[in-house]
């Protein structure tokens, strides 16, 4: 290949590579609708700590937290129901979702007014939610997290009915059921509507996170509901009449556990930081955030000690705990013997016996010199088998058979004296 060739490949190589981390610094931020229960019950009072605050100040609270911690993560959108009519008209979205809505949104919702009279069409919204465009769009994740403090109830036609014929159209119910307020279940005929409204939205792309806030839920219909938008938690039961499949919050603290916990799992996304530990990063509006995997990590040394490794310029070090692992010394040597015999026409040392007690006798079994040297001792080990630090159990000590030892002794006499 000519030399031209060459650098125009390496020219072209180089801008390849230089290009990759753009390709991976591009993201498009998940759609986010909020959809928000403004019946008059959400001003009910609920425990907050030692005191006490409404609900809908502790959902406005929530809110202001999710987007402190998570600002440019999502394209939020605020839906509310009932609709500005109030009563029982369909929700309404006040906000679309778009970037850096985050700021209307906190406005919105502390100017709203909720008067004493609007009642819970949570199935209509949901249904409505379904058929807007910018949380259907298929160039978005799309989203819903649908909060609510109550169950579906409506009493429309001055008291007369539970459902409009209007309601029954939107929610694609062919026969509208007859079910009244004053009837014993009072509007219970029409409590799966949000399960309905879920469905649709998940035939649209859309995923519907639930929240319940309080004890006044209907717990199956929201299990339902959570399951028919494609969010029901792990080991969820459908059919429970507790809070089993949707996020239930008690209180404010548990509110804003709930909001955090689903937006952290709608806008983060798992990758590799340095030393290939696993981290997570955000999707902004300026691209991904970079990876926050963590630079030390839990480990196991090789005798099953816990410790802790650091990834430090690319490589990760040795296991925290590993050093113990060795701290038992060495051990004994294997074939060590006792000590060699003293001077003499260097006679054969005595077999040096395997090993010792756990390693306290010294190496050696080789023949004395003739000048009467000893062989050395070797060092006093502590019984540990070098490895993890574990006892073992020792090895028997091995001596000569006495009568070979014995012959080999009159065999080497006999020699002497016919050399002699």
């Amino acid at each position: 290949m000519k030399l031209s060739h060459l650098l125009a490949l390496a020219t072209f190589l180089v801008a390849a590579l230089g290009s990759s981390p753009a390709v991976a610094a591009d993201c498009t931020p998940p759609r986010i609708l909020l959809v928000v229960d403004t019946s008059t019950s959400m001003l009910g009072q609920i425990p907050d700590g030692a005191a006490t605050t409404t609900k809908w100040a502790a959902a406005q609270t929530a809110v202001k937290e999710v987007f402190k911690a998570f600002p440019d993560a999502a394209q939020y959108g605020l839906m509310v129901f009932p609709g500005k009519a109030g009563q029982c008209s369909t929700g309404e979205v006040l906000v679309d979702p778009a970037s850096g809505t985050a700021a209307s949104i906190e406005q919105t919702l502390q100017n709203l007014v909720i008067p004493a009279n609007n009642q819970t069409p949570a199935g209509q919204t949901l249904m409505a939610a379904s058929q807007y465009a910018k949380i259907t769009d298929p160039g978005y994740a799309n989203y819903v997290i649908f909060v609510t403090d109550g169950y579906q109830y409506c009493s429309v036609n001055s008291g007369a009915a539970c459902a409009s014929a209007a309601d029954c159209t939107l929610m694609g119910v062919g026969t509208c059921p007859t079910c009244l307020p004053s009837q014993p279940d009072g509007c219970f005929c029409v409590q799966n509507w949000s399960a309905l409204g879920a469905d649709a939205l998940s035939k649209a792309g859309v995923k519907t996170f639930v929240v319940g806030f309080g004890d006044n839920v209907n717990f199956q219909a929201l299990n339902q509901t959570a399951q028919a938008g494609g969010t029901a938690l792990t080991g969820c039961n459908p059919n429970a009449t507790v809070a089993s499949c949707y996020f239930q919050a008690q209180n404010p603290t548990d509110l804003k556990s709930a909001l955090g916990t689903i937006v952290t799992q709608v806008v983060t996304s798992q990758c590799t930081g340095d030393c290939g530990i696993s981290g997570t990063q955000t999707c902004t509006v300026t691209g991904w955030s970079p990876c926050d995997a963590p630079t030390t990590i839990a480990c196991t040394s090789t005798c099953n000690t816990p410790g802790t490794q650091d990834c430090v310029s690319g490589a990760l070090s040795q296991c925290s705990s590993e050093s113990a692992c060795n701290s038992g010394g060495a051990g004994g040597t294997s074939g060590g013997g006792g000590q060699g015999n003293v001077g003499g026409q260097g006679n054969a040392g005595g077999q040096g016996n395997a090993g010792g007690q756990a390693g306290a006798v010294a190496t050696g079994g080789a023949a004395a010199t003739g000048g009467g040297a000893t062989t050395p001792k070797g060092n006093v080990d502590s019984g540990d088998d070098g490895s993890c630090g574990c006892r073992v159990p020792a090895k028997a000590p091995t001596t000569p058979i006495p009568w070979l030892a014995g012959l080999i002794g009159a065999a080497l006499f006999l020699r002497r004296r016919a050399q002699a």
